[in-house]
């Protein structure tokens, strides 16, 4: 199942989901997955022209031109978000191929947890499903530039390298944000903590997900979203919203 850690002493409940591997980024255990010079996507996707920023600024209104994602949700609206292409391009192909082809539209929400995130990407629904483009997982992408902040997209996974199409959306606020650096032994230089503090997110994330896009608009919709009434997943976790919250329609365009 793929799984996002809550690590740390922050939220101990939390600490129920966790199942990712403790492999390190860039280490000898973590090189198994193909490199994208071997990868061919499979012949049911359409890859489409996808313009990258031409600066990385995880916090910056879309350039004009590059390639935005508008996620319809059922009963509450639309999250728009903007790509980080030149520092994570296998999610950020992955997911906007994905999103043309149609094949996130109609899905859900299997797993919301309120000041946490909320995650999605599996036809399955039940947090099991789900492939790449490829038809295989690829690598993580991470870097120091693009934190697990509020309204980050991310690949969720089920260890170091095991992308496939599950995506969670950070919806930690401030105040969660603020006790995640506190009560975290990770380090963080002056500004990554000031982004944090300003913007929310989930500090302990940092260095396993790829963050590969960013909500430009529409966090009253993902607020709203992870207020949702839940119930335990089965497996302990309060996370399963009690009525579906369904994503009706991914539609792929550019930034005005």
């Amino acid at each position: 199942m793929r799984k996002i850690i809550a690590a740390g002493c922050l939220m101990m409940a939390m600490s129920l989901c966790v199942g990712c591997s403790s492999k390190k980024e860039g280490s000898k255990e973590t090189t198994t997955a193909t490199t994208e010079a071997k990868m061919k996507v499979q012949s049911k996707y359409k890859v489409p022209k996808i313009t990258a920023a031409k600066k990385t600024d995880q916090l910056a209104e879309a350039q004009k031109g590059e390639t935005i994602v508008t996620m319809q949700v059922k009963g509450y609206g639309e999250m728009k978000f903007k790509f980080f292409m030149k520092k994570a391009p296998l999610a950020v192909k992955n997911f906007v191929t994905l999103a043309s082809n149609g094949y996130f539209d109609g899905q859900i929400f299997h797993r919301v947890i309120n000041d946490f995130m909320i995650q999605g990407g599996d036809p399955t629904g039940t947090g099991t499903g789900g492939e790449s483009i490829w038809g295989e997982e690829f690598k993580n992408e991470v870097c120091d530039e693009l934190l697990p902040l509020r309204g980050a997209l991310c690949m969720a996974n089920s260890g170091a390298d095991t992308n496939g199409s599950q995506f969670f959306i950070v919806q930690a606020k401030s105040d969660t944000a603020k006790k995640g650096l506190e009560e975290g032994t990770m380090d963080f230089t002056k500004k990554q903590k000031q982004l944090f503090l300003d913007q929310g997110g989930y500090p302990s994330l940092t260095g396993s997900y790829t963050v590969f896009g960013q909500m430009i608009e529409g966090y009253d919709v993902l607020d709203k979203i992870a207020a949702c009434e839940t119930k335990d997943s089965g497996s302990g976790e309060q996370s399963q919203p009690v009525k579906k919250v369904v994503i009706e329609k991914m539609a792929v365009s550019n930034a005005k």
